[in-house]
């Protein structure tokens, strides 16, 4: 896949994550209408903004050590099926 590829299909999911995203979040957090981002004070945005990275930084190290037992996985898997083709 090359780098454009990559780009294009990434704003495409985008494209349909984000509004229901936000949308899911306007329901859930200003169904009336009487709050909202805009009414938020910077502080309030820049605390808001935190969490979110929080959360994410959490998302990213448990897919890490995801990737890295599965990484050990397929290492196990190669070497028990060299050691299978090797007793042939």
């Amino acid at each position: 896949m090359t780098d454009q590829e990559i780009r294009d299909a990434a704003l495409r999911e985008f494209k349909i994550l984000a509004p229901r995203k936000f949308n899911a979040g306007i329901a859930e957090h200003n169904p009336d209408g009487t709050k909202g981002m805009w009414l938020m004070t910077s502080e309030q945005l820049v605390d808001s903004a935190e969490e979110e990275v929080i959360d994410l930084w959490h998302y990213i190290q448990v897919l890490k050590a995801k990737i890295k037992e599965q990484d050990a996985l397929i290492l196990q898997l190669k070497r028990t099926i060299a050691n299978k083709n090797n007793e042939r």
